[in-house]
Formats: C-alpha cells, sequence, structure tokens
C-alpha cells in the first residue's frame, strides 16, 4: 500500500510558476483572508483551486492512489459559503 503525501502549491500574481509551500506557509496566508480556514482547507482537499488577492493556491497529492488528479474547481476568496 501506498500512501499520498499532500504537497501545497502556490502561484504568486505576476508570477508564471507554481512553488510548492509548507503547511505554515499556507495557513499564515489563509488567516490573512478566512475567520475559518477549516472549511477553506476541506474544500482545497475536495479538488478546489483557492484565489486571494494576491495569489492562487492549490492541494497537490504525491503518491499513492492520489497522484493522478481530479479535475480541480476554482474557490474565490469572495465565494459566500465561507
Amino acid at each position: 500500500m501506498r500512501y499520498a503525501m499532500p504537497r501545497y502549491e502556490v502561484k504568486y500574481t505576476g508570477n508564471h510558476g507554481w512553488e510548492e509551500i509548507s503547511d505554515m506557509e499556507l495557513m499564515k496566508e489563509l488567516y490573512r483572508y478566512y475567520d475559518r480556514v477549516t472549511p477553506v482547507i476541506k474544500k482545497m482537499i475536495n479538488g478546489r483551486i483557492l484565489h486571494t488577492a494576491n495569489a492562487i493556491y492549490r492541494l497537490k497529492w504525491k503518491g499513492g492512489e492520489y497522484e493522478a488528479a481530479s479535475p480541480m474547481k476554482e474557490l474565490n476568496e469572495s465565494e459566500s459559503s465561507l
């Protein structure tokens, strides 16, 4: 059995490529935009891409059965369900 490891990536406004970031860096950025980050993380786990004013964040799975990523949906910081 292979285990999948989560990997968070960010693309900052003006940059063309994705950069890997740590869990702590992601949490720090999410707290700037959201009062509750758990619902946002849950949506990212379910394949949503998060857009904020300065960056785009996504979760990718490395290894295991999740490596073949499912289609991602976009999640804007202004989405009312958050």
